[in-house]
């Protein structure tokens, strides 16, 4: 199965964020890049495929899932920000994240062209600076 849509992958691994008002509510899938996820019991991001790297000595993907400089969307940025503290705080900065490659990696607003629906990475959460990243291994779902 291949998932173009955002939507149908927030479903398939049961993905919800918390809104203003501290209610759940299904993620925003045009401005929102992460959430909290049933399935997989920790919170997962989105990673752009060219935004990551892969190490062959440890076989692990590092994404970057925030970066300040995206600071001109507040939604976004504000939704990942909760998650990620969550992960620090309830699962020792451990979370996931799949990968979506870019209708076309140069655009300022991007387009899902396909996401890489057959795993999620797990592993540890790391700040640097004004960015954060994920490193973790595949596990498939």
């Amino acid at each position: 199965m291949t998932i173009t849509l955002m939507s149908q992958m927030w479903a398939r691994l049961n993905v919800y964020t918390i809104s203003a008002n501290g209610q759940e509510r299904l993620v925003n899938q045009n401005n929102e890049w992460g959430g909290y996820s049933r399935y997989l019991k920790m919170p997962v991001f989105t990673g752009w495929r060219d935004h990551t790297t892969f190490d062959k000595v440890e076989k692990t993907t590092t994404a970057l899932i925030l970066d300040s400089d995206w600071k001109d969307r507040p939604v976004g940025t504000k939704n990942q920000e909760l998650w990620i503290r969550w992960a620090f705080e309830n699962n020792n900065g451990i979370a996931s994240f799949f990968v979506i490659h870019a209708l076309d990696e140069k655009a300022k607003v991007r387009k899902v062209k396909y996401i890489d629906d057959d795993k999620v990475f797990v592993g540890k959460i790391i700040r640097d600076e004004g960015k954060v990243y994920l490193v973790g291994k595949p596990r498939p779902i």
